[in-house]
């Protein structure tokens, strides 16, 4: 048999717009949750971030009541993962630990369910196993997951029929090829079901007619309906009813997979990086460089002045408070939207000012003293000129 895991991920950061919000509510989530439970004799992988939980069962429970069915019912898989999609590698050990703790107690209280995943989705599938394969297994982790695109770099194949182990943890790797079918949609298929079709024709080259053999198709479930309107609902309908249908795919949990017997657990390094990188950040070792590149000015100032509101927020340890909104203010799109390739300073600066409202807070409540209060002033000022002079590099590319 051939295992194909579909691994839907949706995020939101915790400070969405409510009207984007429920525009991706009716094009995507709602389509996808639906057909969650429409499909429940197929089976599926779901990372959902507590930051987007919250959201959805504020205005939205008809969606988590639809994932609660689908759980319930044994069909849908739930992960772990940072409750604020944070970039784990690029924190430290305690950070980690918190906004997956505080991930799994949110999702167990809203969905009302004894929630222990025994997978972890770093966001943006961001993982180097030095710093992240210790704590997944001292959290109780079996499993976890990132791209395979970084592999042919260091001369590694992509297994099928193996699960590689690094650090004692085993690391499934997508498709990057497969997502980014998907991912960069282009019309290229008349219906939902020919994407399957050519599937089962490329892991029959792949991995040979008779052998057993997996293959993880991962991607943002806001791809469905949303990013690509042409994949909707009558899309994923035609594409679930495919598998359903095929007579050489089955689709399996990422649990299921690491049960199997059949797929050998082999001791292999895994490469740092992300689903994002690309063989320039490989050449020059910036691994995460969507959201902390030395060679970014802006980044560079971005994260020095997250690090001294993080300094002032920790002297307050007894302020629960303060140290969640902490945990919410790491969320990784601020980051990435001062990236070189999605420069916008709107995004940017929304990340910004709640990061300065929390140290104008922090200081307030002593958790810092006149010195620390001018570092963090003059750091954010040279992170605001930074910001501005790229804006105005831009603006005169632009016009000459």
């Amino acid at each position: 048999m051939k295992f194909v895991n579909l691994f839907f991920h949706i995020y939101q950061p915790p400070v969405q717009d409510s009207q984007m919000l429920g525009r991706i509510v009716e094009e995507s989530y709602g389509p996808l949750t639906r057909q969650f439970t429409h499909f429940c004799d197929l089976k599926f992988t779901l990372n959902i971030n507590y930051s987007l939980v919250e959201q959805l069962h504020r205005d939205y429970p008809e969606i988590i009541g639809d994932i609660r069915s689908a759980y319930d019912l044994g069909n849908l898989e739930l992960t772990g993962s940072a409750a604020y999609h944070a970039i784990l590698p690029l924190l430290d050990e305690k950070e980690v630990c918190r906004q997956l703790t505080r991930n799994t107690e949110g999702i167990s209280k809203v969905l009302g369910i004894n929630f222990r995943p025994e997978g972890i989705f770093p966001p943006e599938m961001a993982f180097s196993s030095l710093e992240l394969c210790p704590i997944f297994r001292e959290l109780g982790y079996q499993w976890t997951i990132t791209d395979d695109s970084m592999l042919g770099s260091w001369g590694i194949e992509v297994p099928y029929d193996q699960i590689y182990v690094d650090r004692k943890m085993p690391v499934f790797l997508r498709s990057n090829v497969w997502a980014n079918q998907f991912a960069n949609y282009h019309g290229q298929w008349r219906s939902g079901a020919q994407p399957v079709e050519e599937l089962a024709e490329a892991l029959e080259e792949w991995i040979g007619p008779k052998k057993d053999g997996y293959i993880i198709i991962a991607l943002d479930g806001e791809t469905f309906g949303h990013h690509h309107p042409e994949l909707g609902e009558a899309f994923l309908k035609e594409f679930f009813a495919a598998f359903r249908e095929s007579r050489t795919l089955g689709l399996a949990h990422l649990s299921d997979l690491y049960h199997n017997k059949e797929f050998q657990h082999v001791r292999q390094f895994i490469p740092p990086g992300s689903w994002s990188i690309d063989q320039a950040d490989i050449r020059n070792r910036d691994f995460f460089s969507w959201w902390k590149s030395p060679f970014n000015r802006i980044h560079n100032k971005q994260w020095e002045f997250t690090k001294i509101v993080q300094e002032a927020v920790r002297r307050l340890p007894e302020d629960d408070e303060l140290q969640m909104e902490m945990d919410q203010a790491l969320f990784s799109c601020q980051y990435w939207w001062a990236s070189f390739w999605k420069f916008e300073p709107g995004e940017i600066y929304r990340g910004a000012f709640n990061m300065m409202r929390l140290f104008q807070r922090a200081i307030e409540n002593g958790g810092g003293n006149p010195k620390l209060l001018k570092r963090g002033e003059t750091v954010f000022r040279e992170f605001v000129t930074e910001v501005e002079l790229e804006r105005a590099n831009r603006e005169a590319s632009r016009h000459g």
